[in-house]
């Protein structure tokens, strides 16, 4: 990827400026240079923030990039354009901030927006992505790098690769995690830990439940009293072996027991059996005996009962007859009654024939009065449509002069409707004329309104400010305590290595003084006698590595000391510069927001003021909405009453037609009416008389002819009934003297029975009404006798079965199987709870042994996860973790390939060593680097590099760094570089170091931007950048691409 243009607006300290990358790539290194504080870092970050949408390190969002000093509603943007391979890329994204309404007034919040365009190497757009969605899948997948990937190779920030030399192998694999992605591992190895520390939680929840089964266990009192407190649960097992002995020996004893007594009881159930039958006999028999006394008591009435069926029998024979005497006299009865009502039926006949007849001659006597009736009834009708029309005209001549006097009255309303429209449109339009006045008015209101708004906006940003000048000045003196602070520190760990060198020194003059010969020149002063060596405490090898150790320690911690004093200087300086461009860009606002003002308003009264000018400006806005929509409301009300006032105006106009349209027809009809009124006859005046007389003459001839032929048919009908009941009648007559002669034949054969039994008509009436019960007491006589004839064989059977037998006794017996049975339930429950004890400890013992089983599975699978957790995590013997094992094979890739950058840039003296010595605690073993200084031919600490070296050396395993992320990344080649490695620090000679080796570098094809605003560099680097500030905060940046 190669940088080509960067254009940042409202971004940071920058309004509008264009950075134009291409014109550095002549000589590849080129300096950017300004003030603390001015934005130099800030370039950096807007690249950032077009690729990924934060900014470098993540620190602060987009929206947090934007402007002070940018206008309200004005764009914050950044614009970055690069090459990749053949074609050309351009980012341009804008972060979510408020912008002006397109329509309206005020302000609306506008989300985030990115859009990518892609340009072939014709520079012809192909490709363009307008959703956040697209774009930044498409821009990782072209890159190939996440954020921080990508800020750790082309961003070389202040001191952190010099500190990342001098950390811990704990402080590196953060580090390395971070680039290389292998937060898995980290992962795996937390998953196992959870997972071991899960089954060592569940195998102590497996012995807790082993304990509790065996605390289960029933026992009895003797192997009770045999167990102690302490006694291990596998003796617990061998004593419940011995109870549960025991326990099968009294089972046997009360098995045995329980058999003998069911076999005794056997025998008594099947005595008592026995004498239950024999007492059933003597029961049996006893219910014969009483039964043989209620058959003897039912034989009296049995024997009736016989002499009444023979009786009945006879009476059965008879009754037919007599039935059919009974059906006889009752047709007589009927045809008596029938004969005697057509009878009565002959006579009113003839009475209503013979009158009707009498009033049939009185009617026809009046027809010729009917037929006068008839002609008069038909001049009515000739005379009927005259009168209609009469009346429909007189209706005409109504209705005309109705409708005449609504037009008239009409015709008045519209006329004094046309007046108050015309006064109406003379005051709508005189309130008309003030219109442009009150839009004028409006207009210089939304103006004073905006005016108000802005002053708002720059009091909140000068209030803002200053909360944040205040916050800047509390972190300011923060800063400097903690410099006092770690001065001292610093002090102290001098003393205490001065102490602890001083202690080694001793020690190794002691280990030498005892190793000198006679002779042989000492190391340390050089004479070949030694009368009197020095006679210290020597020390033990021990001892000695702990010193060294010591030593070490100190020295890595007073390095780690120095950078922390650089940094908070570095701090220091940036926040005395950000406290400087606060101050001045509050008083600038001050200024703006007083000149804001028409009089002078003191700073805590500016939001009240201007509370108090919006709160005006409101109410004079109501007044004028108000004003204006009455206008509004006049023109509406205007433009109907002319309309209105058109309609009126023709509404009168035909109106006036009509009027005399309708007095036109109204003297037709006048002159109609009197023509018809001469033609109509005298004798009616009205149609209403004719039609009453009409309908009189209708109703009496109606009436009339109704009644002749009703009495018609009438007679007609009464001769034809009368004929069909003298019919009837005599047919009645002849079937009443058949069924006489037949009932005089039926009485024969009653009475002829009656003489014969000596019956009267009474009796034999009853006993008729009895022969029903004929079939009831034959079946009662028929089932009396197989009762006794039943009785008797059973009082045979018994007599010859009890012959001689007395009657059992069962009490004494059921006595004695009582007592058995008691005896039976008590030892079987003792049985049932034996076996009740002895089935549960087994189930508990089998429990026990299925829960042996699983702990020793669950033993064996946490020695498993033990054996690869410690693999994964480091705390196995050799201290070193999975994850640290592969990026210790990532940080062996970095450092061969730094050690040929390393190699270049100190002409072959220094070479870096990954340490592969477990060291004392886990955070110091894996990722340890030594320096191998080829100039003494030994290895030491990084930590003992002086500045310059330091530089060179955090310098080579960045650029290292950088490649191995590139190809991790599938080979993308990142062209530009910015180093921020903070020059101020060095020393003149370390300056002049770090300089050779940027200037060596320079030819490998990558643009290197240096970021330092330090004059050696000013004076060396031709190509610049130079980042210049106005005195209100705003930067903007020049080029120089040569010395002058």
């Amino acid at each position: 990827m190669q940088p080509i243009r960067l254009k940042l607006e409202n971004f940071g300290p920058y309004e509008d400026s264009l950075i134009d990358f291409s014109d550095f790539y002549a000589q590849s290194l080129f300096l950017i240079t300004g003030k603390t504080g001015a934005g130099k870092t800030t370039i950096f970050d807007g690249m950032t923030y077009a690729l990924y949408g934060n900014t470098s390190g993540g620190l602060r969002q987009g929206k947090e990039m934007r402007s002070n000093f940018a206008e309200v509603g004005s764009k914050t943007c950044v614009t970055f354009t690069f090459k990749q391979e053949n074609k050309t890329y351009e980012v341009v994204r804008e972060p979510e901030q408020l912008v002006k309404k397109l329509r309206g007034e005020g302000f609306r919040e506008q989300p985030a927006t990115v859009k990518l365009t892609v340009f072939d190497e014709n520079n012809n757009e192909v490709e363009q992505l307008t959703k956040q969605k697209d774009v930044g899948p498409f821009l990782s997948e072209l890159i190939q790098l996440n954020e921080s990937q990508f800020s750790q190779i082309v961003m070389l920030p202040q001191g952190e690769f010099r500190r990342f030399l001098n950390a811990d192998s704990d402080s590196k694999e953060k580090v390395l995690r971070k680039l290389f992605n292998t937060y898995f591992y980290q992962d795996i190895a937390d998953s196992l830990r959870g997972q071991k520390k899960a089954q060592e939680s569940l195998l102590k929840d497996e012995h807790q439940a082993l304990n509790l089964l065996v605390g289960q266990i029933e026992w009895q009192d003797v192997f009770k009293e045999k167990q102690t407190d302490n006694m291990y649960y596998q003796d617990l097992l061998t004593l419940y072996e011995d109870q549960e002995k025991a326990y099968q020996e009294e089972e046997k004893t009360q098995l045995d027991v329980i058999s003998k007594e069911k076999r005794e009881l056997l025998k008594q159930d099947e005595l008592i059996q026995a004498e239950k039958k024999w007492l059933a006999y003597f029961k049996e028999f006893e219910l014969a005996l009483k039964k043989q006394d209620d058959l003897a008591k039912r034989e009296v009435n049995i024997l009736e009962d016989k002499k009444r069926v023979v009786l009945l029998k006879e009476i059965e024979k008879i009754k037919p007859t007599y039935e059919y005497l009974l059906t006889l006299e009752k047709e007589h009865d009927s045809l008596l009654i029938k004969e005697h009502e057509l009878r009565l039926e002959e006579e009113t006949l003839s009475v209503k024939l013979k009158k009707n007849q009498e009033i049939l001659a009185e009617r026809l006597a009046n027809e010729a009065e009917i037929e006068k009736d008839k002609q008069e009834l038909i001049n009515i009708e000739t005379s009927l449509p005259l009168f209609k029309r009469k009346e429909t005209l007189e209706e005409e001549q109504k209705n005309l002069k109705e409708e005449l006097d609504s037009l008239l009255t009409l015709q008045k309303k519209l006329v004094a409707e046309q007046d108050s429209i015309n006064q109406q449109l003379v005051a709508g339009k005189t309130i008309l004329a003030k219109k442009p006045k009150v839009i004028e008015t409006k207009f210089q209101l939304v103006k004073a309104v905006e005016d108000n708004q802005t002053r708002l906006v720059e009091i909140k940003k000068y209030q803002k400010n200053k909360l944040a000048l205040e916050e800047i000045t509390l972190e300011l003196e923060d800063v400097q305590k903690q410099i006092l602070k770690t001065r001292e520190q610093k002090e102290i760990k001098i003393s205490e290595q001065k102490q602890v060198k001083s202690d080694w020194a001793k020690a190794q003059i002691a280990k030498l003084s005892l190793e000198l010969v006679e002779g042989e020149m000492c190391p340390v002063c050089g004479s070949l006698e030694h009368p009197s060596p020095t006679h210290v405490e020597v020390m033990t090898k021990e001892e000695m590595i702990l010193l060294e150790e010591k030593v070490e320690t100190i020295e890595t911690e007073l390095a780690q000391i120095s950078e922390t004093i650089v940094s908070l200087d570095k701090t220091k300086e940036f926040k005395e510069s950000e406290k400087e461009t606060f101050e001045k860009e509050l008083e600038d606002l001050r200024n703006r927001i007083n000149l804001l003002f028409e009089k002078e308003v003191s700073e805590a009264d500016w939001l009240l003021r201007n509370q108090e000018e919006t709160d005006e400006l409101v109410i004079k806005r109501q007044h004028n909405d108000a004003e204006l929509n009455q206008i509004e409301e006049q023109v509406t009300l205007v433009e109907e009453a002319e309309n209105r006032q058109k309609e009126v105006s023709e509404q009168l106009n035909q109106m006036q037609e009509k009027i005399r349209e309708l007095e036109n027809k109204n003297l037709q009809v006048t002159v109609s009416y009197k023509e018809i009124s001469e033609r109509l006859p005298k004798k009616w005046s009205t149609l209403k008389e004719m039609l009453e007389e009409s309908e009189t003459l209708s109703s009496k001839v109606e009436k009339w002819e109704k009644e002749v032929a009703t009495l018609k048919n009438d007679i007609n009908k009464l001769e034809q009934q009368q004929l069909v009941t003298k019919t009837t009648l005599k047919n009645e007559l002849e079937q009443k003297n058949v069924l006489e002669n037949k009932l005089i034949q039926e009485q024969k054969k009653v009475d002829l029975f009656k003489e014969t039994q000596e019956f009267s008509m009474s009796d034999l009436n009853e006993l008729i009404t009895q022969v029903e019960q004929l079939t009831t007491l034959e079946e009662d006589i028929q089932t009396f006798e197989k009762e006794l004839y039943a009785l008797k064989e059973e009082m045979t059977k018994l007599d010859h079965l009890l012959d001689g037998r007395e009657k059992p006794e069962l009490e004494p017996l059921m006595l004695v199987r009582d007592t058995l049975n008691n005896s039976l339930e008590k030892n079987q429950e003792r049985l049932n709870t034996l076996q009740y004890r002895m089935n549960q400890n087994k189930r508990i013992i089998l429990q026990v042994r299925e829960k042996e089983l699983s702990i020793k599975e669950q033993l064996e699978a946490l020695e498993e996860l033990t054996e690869l957790a410690n693999v994964m995590t480091g705390d196995g013997p050799n201290k070193l973790s999975m994850e640290r094992f592969v990026l210790q094979t990532y940080l062996k890739r970095i450092l061969k390939r730094g050690n040929e950058k390393l190699t270049l840039l100190t002409n072959g003296r220094y070479q870096f060593e990954l340490k592969e010595e477990q060291g004392s605690f886990k955070k110091k073993t894996g990722l340890e680097i030594n320096i191998f200084d080829d100039n003494t031919g030994t290895l030491r600490g990084v930590n003992t590099l002086s500045g310059g070296e330091s530089f060179i050396a955090a310098l080579s395993l960045a650029l290292s760094l950088a490649e191995v992320i590139q190809e991790e990344a599938g080979g993308i080649k990142i062209e530009a570089m910015f180093i921020d490695e903070g020059f101020g620090s060095l020393d003149e000679d370390a300056l002049e170091m770090a300089i050779r080796a940027l200037e060596s570098i320079e030819g490998e094809g990558r643009l290197i931007g240096i970021i330092s605003h330090v004059r050696e560099l000013k004076e060396r680097i031709p190509q610049q950048l130079q980042i210049k500030s106005t005195l209100d905060g705003k930067s903007y940046v020049t080029e120089r691409l040569e010395f002058e």
